[in-house]
């Protein structure tokens, strides 16, 4: 299940459809970080995508419980500078917005094989 934190419906209803047709489940889009935290406090997801900026915070926060529970993530930004800002995104791979799908599902590819080791 890749959890997908999108705050753009529209964006987040496209990149859904595009990891469905390549084989995920998805667990979104959610549209902020509390709305993901809330969700991660009931279920565990595999793998994450989240995409700054977010309304309700930097993601930092959703970034350290991701990480506690070794989740890997991705995160999407129109400016690296908005991922870099935060220490606890830093580490994460990064795409710039708007990616290409094919580029997103194999970055998700990656980090799911990465995880499994």
């Amino acid at each position: 299940m890749v959890l997908l934190v999108e705050e753009e419906p529209l964006a987040g209803l496209d990149l859904g459809d595009a990891l469905r047709e390549a084989g995920y489940r998805i667990a979104g889009p959610l549209t902020g970080q509390a709305a993901a935290l809330d969700w991660i406090a009931r279920c565990r997801p595999d793998l994450a995508v989240i995409d700054l900026p977010l309304r309700d915070g930097d993601g930092s926060r959703l970034a350290g419980t991701l990480r506690a529970q070794g989740v890997p993530f991705l995160v999407q930004a129109h400016d690296a500078r908005e991922a870099a800002a935060c220490a606890a995104l830093r580490a994460a791979p990064r795409l710039a917005k708007p990616a290409w799908h094919g580029d997103l599902v194999h970055v998700l590819r990656q980090l799911s094989r990465e995880a499994r080791r």
